[in-house]
């Protein structure tokens, strides 16, 4: 089937890719190949013939009009609010002022004409650029546009960016005559969002049974399953966790006796419980913990109070409190949305993970240095059931072998010289119940690779220098940009290891293979360096945009970051080609007033990973030599040196001089050479000693 063409246009980039990851998340890439573009970019693009434009308000519409030609179709979208992302409005008081803001006057007042509707009970005041700013209004509400927030403003709700309404996914597929629509893929985000509203409206409403009821008591006990009943049995109230761990539903019980549990088990197990006590008990083959007290109202009897959990979820909760206090760093910082991307390879990708997510399996990512593996790996975590519980990483390339095993299992006090006293929890404790995240695992040596096996295998580890096997529950998520199938053929990774590994395979794509990217991700990182630099965005020239397009990016996004930010650094209003430090024979930094890259700043970022000394002598080593060095060479220097690195931890440290174009690395036994920059530097280092 052809697929036709469907173009997309945004007044920001972050509606747009909403937009766009909604239709790819309700299967619309099998009929249609997506153009994504914010308003400002229509001018430097052009659009594919027989092409439908789909924008995202009747602005807009009138914006696009002059940059299409006549005959173009033009598709003004319905959108509707997220209603999975507004319980925070279901918490505010009744007719609080609050500011509704938005990047123009006509979102603003029709989404607060959507909300009044909905039956949010608040005094909107809607708010935009050049708008009057309402006095002593000091919470917000906005649909993804959290730039345009006042800084008055001391609480910001972010609802998300608006979503298509169904009516509009089918006029797509009405104008294009397809008539065979998939109508149980286009329900399914719209009825969840809806079930997902019904449940916080829900709960407001038996809140408010509980005051009308005057169960105050009730209130600082919600966390817990709860039922409340009176001196002659008759439930008045029973909670949604209670509903769910009986397995019954509330008709079956309010209003009526006690005695209509389902679960003759459970009634027997309140009844042996003393008023006033807390007890664990077994009901059907599962734990609780289990309290009773007495309901007095205005000092009279009324009846009694049962809480009750399960007990495994105690141990969840004293995991996450540990998690909190003390490994507050072993927490996941990015989510699918940090994935910015319109390349169809990463919105399939995202798609695919977001499924996995949802699984145990363990997960392998695929892909070179730099791609964003561990950004993947974090999103995944982030969307599974784990996600509030730890997310710890360990890089293989950092640590000798014997230092690994310590930092992955733990080790008891006096297990060697130099450590703690009562000993230290590995990494696999420390992130029980979440995530494991083993990046570069290629470069695992043997005895660790056997450890790991065995744990994968018997989910228990054992500290080093202790006895006690200790069980553990983590999701493994391993990572490497290496060819493990190439070095099992070699010996040099264990076959069995891999196919524990290798269960959930994701392969994370070069940025050289979606070009498409390139563009969005520069006007990203530009923006962060720029906001965090108190500048104005320097402007591409035509020249620029194409070198960036067309270099091949041998460090992907980890190199066109480091590109951006060293151009934001020395460029003033514009860059051009000749600005780009990858391009060959490039000396502006030669011709700028005699200013230097930042040299500063790498060294800063290698004396706080405690490599500075290594990564001098490896580029003093190259310098000294005429021709490549390979590794072998590379480890004699630096051990001549007194510096005796593994050849793990050397090939790390290459790959992060390569990353900032430092030295060049070739395959096979060609080795690696210095570039002009790691000899810049060198220079720099000399005449600032």
């Amino acid at each position: 089937m052809v697929k036709k063409q469907l173009a997309v246009i945004g007044y920001g980039q972050s509606t747009v890719k909403t937009i766009i990851d909604q239709l790819y998340e309700i299967g619309m890439d099998d009929y249609f190949e997506f153009t994504a573009l914010t308003i400002d970019k229509l001018l430097d693009r052009t659009l594919p013939k027989d092409v439908l434009v789909l924008v995202t308000s009747r602005v807009l519409q009138a914006m696009a009009k002059p940059y299409l030609p006549k005959e173009t179709p033009i598709l003004v979208a319905k959108r509707m609010i997220n209603y999975a992302n507004i319980r925070q409005l279901l918490e505010l008081p009744d007719q609080m002022d609050v500011l509704l803001v938005s990047n123009m006057k006509e979102a603003a007042h029709e989404i607060k004409d959507v909300l009044i509707e909905a039956g949010i009970n608040l005094n909107f005041f809607p708010y935009y650029p050049n708008a009057d700013l309402p006095k002593n209004i000091r919470v917000a509400i906005t649909p993804g546009d959290k730039e345009q927030v006042p800084e008055t403003i001391d609480h910001v709700i972010d609802m998300g960016v608006r979503l298509l309404d169904i009516s509009t996914i089918i006029e797509v597929f009405h104008h294009f005559g397809i008539t065979d629509l998939p109508y149980h893929r286009l329900t399914t985000r719209y009825l969840h969002s809806l079930l997902s509203v019904t449940v916080q409206l829900n709960e407001e409403i038996f809140m408010t049974k509980m005051l009308r009821n005057s169960l105050e008591e009730i209130v600082d006990n919600v966390d817990e399953a709860v039922i409340v009943y009176n001196e002659e049995g008759i439930v008045h109230f029973i909670n949604h966790k209670a509903i769910k761990l009986l397995e019954i539903k509330e008709e079956q019980l309010v209003g009526k006796s006690i005695h209509h549990i389902a679960k003759p088990s459970f009634l027997e197990a309140v009844k042996s419980i003393k008023n006033a006590y807390d007890v664990f008990k077994e009901i059907d083959q599962v734990t609780y913990y289990m309290q009773k007290k007495p309901i007095e109202i205005d000092q009279q009897p009324f009846g009694t109070l049962v809480m009750f959990r399960e007990a495994n979820e105690i141990q969840r909760l004293e995991h996450r409190y540990r998690d909190q206090s003390k490994r507050k760093n072993f927490v996941s910082k990015y989510s699918f949305d940090d994935m910015v991307a319109t390349s169809g390879s990463i919105m399939h990708l995202k798609v695919i993970a977001r499924k996995l997510a949802k699984s145990d399996s363990t997960i392998l990512i695929l892909g070179e240095t730099g791609t964003g593996k561990e950004v993947l790996a974090q999103s995944i975590h982030h969307a599974s059931p784990r996600a509030y519980l730890p997310f710890v990483g360990v890089n293989f390339s950092s640590f000798s072998e014997s230092l690994l095993e310590s930092e992955l299992f733990g080790y008891e006090g006096g297990a060697f010289t130099g450590a703690r006293k009562n000993g230290k929890s590995g990494l696999f404790e420390q992130a029980h119940k979440g995530t494991l995240f083993l990046d570069e695992i290629g470069d695992a040596s043997g005895a660790i690779q056997q450890r790991l096996l065995r744990v994968l295998q018997e989910k228990e580890i054992m500290r080093v220098g202790g006895e006690q096997v200790i069980p553990v529950d983590v999701r493994i998520i391993a990572a490497t940009n290496r060819n493990l199938e190439e070095m099992m053929e070699e010996g040099s990774f264990r076959k069995d290891l891999f196919y524990r590994l290798n269960i959930l395979p994701l392969y994370l794509p070069p940025l050289r293979e979606r070009k498409e990217d390139i563009e969005v991700l520069t006007e990203l990182f530009i923006q962060e360096v720029c906001q965090h630099l108190h500048r104005e965005p320097p402007y591409f020239t035509s020249r620029a945009k194409k070198e960036m397009v067309n270099y091949h990016w041998p460090g992907n996004v980890r190199e066109l970051h480091n590109v951006i930010e060293y151009l934001m650094h020395i460029v003033e209003e514009y860059i051009d080609a000749e600005h780009l430090p990858f391009v060959s024979g490039s000396n502006f930094v030669n011709n700028t007033m005699g200013r230097r890259p930042d040299f500063e700043g790498l060294l800063d970022e290698f004396r706080e990973k405690n490599f500075l000394t290594e990564m001098t002598s490896i580029l003093e080593f190259l310098n000294m030599s005429k021709n490549c060095a390979g590794r072998p060479a590379l480890l004699k220097g630096l051990s001549e040196k007194q510096l005796h690195l593994t050849d793990q931890q050397l090939r790390y440290r290459q790959q992060i001089l390569r990353d900032f174009n430092l030295i060049e690395m070739h395959r096979g036994r060609k080795g690696s050479t210095i570039t002009q920059r790691g000899k810049e530097l060198l220079s720099y280092m000399k005449s600032v000693q």
